[in-house]
């Protein structure tokens, strides 16, 4: 009796001694982020603190998806936990997301700041739970431009070339404007299909593109600032419930400040292109005169992102419009 006694007293310190083990949970947040990219140190800046804020109860690592497809499908059904998307590569899974992508949507950064914090945001939170995923914060990816294989300034040069299309109803919309022969493919087709010549131009922003193999095979680059790349740190809803008070404020203040990533990558472009010129690279800096022209072939077809996204399109695309007029009202500040 004695040794049973002593079998099971030992038995029940050595799971007690093993249970704060067992109960760590490995998290991973997945991004299609490259290497040298702002956007890649937002991430893993993330994931550490998710492990630090929680006292290593949860230990996240950073995981590259290249298709930000597949990301979104992965984390709506749960198989990974956290990841930094954009509201462009979100929108198959969630199209009112890619609302705030519209071409030629916004007039500054400052009103695009502004409208999406103070307006959007209640908004999009609200869709992005509905769909299954908790939206932690607003992060940046920067403005989409144009890439060519050769100089492509004005909307002429697009009539009737190859150009890939992505899989966001913002992209069909700009380049149906520019009456391209539109090739639709996930992002990571895109770079063996420029090198082979498949599509001749395709629209990215300038902290990602540097750091693919378009920056070779498509070494134009031209600010058409057609739309905005707004990112958002998400999670999935089932997991966040699941969480703690505690764990969720660990999880909510590990993702870096809004503003604070938008400085950065803001700050790492013009270095960046200079870099990019030096190597060989072209980057063409549209005048305003030259970009009006993609303008007015943009702008009579905004209203068909509300109308083909469908579900609450309406409402968010009305919050932004409230937002444009008040911060006109404000004097544009």
């Amino acid at each position: 009796m004695k040794l049973a006694s002593l079998i099971a007293a030992a038995v029940a310190l050595l799971a007690a001694a093993s249970a704060p083990a067992l109960a760590q949970q490995t998290w991973k947040v997945a991004s299609a982020a490259q290497p040298g990219s702002p956007l890649i140190n937002f991430v893993e800046e993330t994931a550490a603190k998710i492990g630090t804020n929680t006292k290593g109860a949860i230990k996240a690592e950073r995981l590259f998806i290249g298709s930000e497809q597949e990301i979104a499908q992965q984390i709506v059904r749960g198989r990974i936990e956290v990841a930094g998307i954009s509201m462009a590569g979100i929108a198959p899974a969630i199209p009112e997301a890619g609302i705030m992508t519209t071409p030629y949507l916004w007039t500054s950064d400052a009103e695009r700041d502004y409208v999406t914090d103070n307006y959007a945001l209640p908004v999009l939170k609200k869709i992005y739970e509905a769909k299954g995923v908790v939206l932690l914060g607003i992060s940046e990816v920067g403005w989409n431009d144009v890439v060519c294989k050769k100089a492509c300034l004005t909307p002429a040069d697009f009539k009737g070339t190859k150009v890939r299309v992505g899989p966001a109803l913002s992209s069909k919309i700009f380049w149906q404007s520019m009456g391209v022969n539109g090739v639709q493919m996930p992002l990571s087709e895109l770079f063996p299909a420029l090198q082979s010549g498949l599509v001749e131009s395709a629209d990215l922003p300038f902290p990602y593109y540097v750091t693919t193999p378009a920056a070779q095979s498509a070494p134009h680059y031209v600010t058409t600032r057609h739309l905005h790349h707004p990112s958002a740190f998400i999670i999935n809803k089932r997991i966040w419930d699941g969480l703690t008070p505690e764990q969720k404020t660990a999880v909510q203040t590990a993702v870096p400040e809004t503003a604070r990533m938008r400085r950065e990558v803001d700050a790492s472009i013009k270095p960046k292109m200079e870099e990019f010129k030096a190597k060989g690279g072209f980057v063409h800096e549209l005048t305003p005169a030259q970009r009006a022209e993609f303008v007015k072939l943009v702008l009579p077809n905004q209203e068909q992102m509300v109308k083909e996204t469908g579900g609450a399109a309406a409402e968010l695309w009305a919050a932004i419009q409230k937002g444009k007029a008040e911060f006109k009202a404000r004097g544009g500040k």
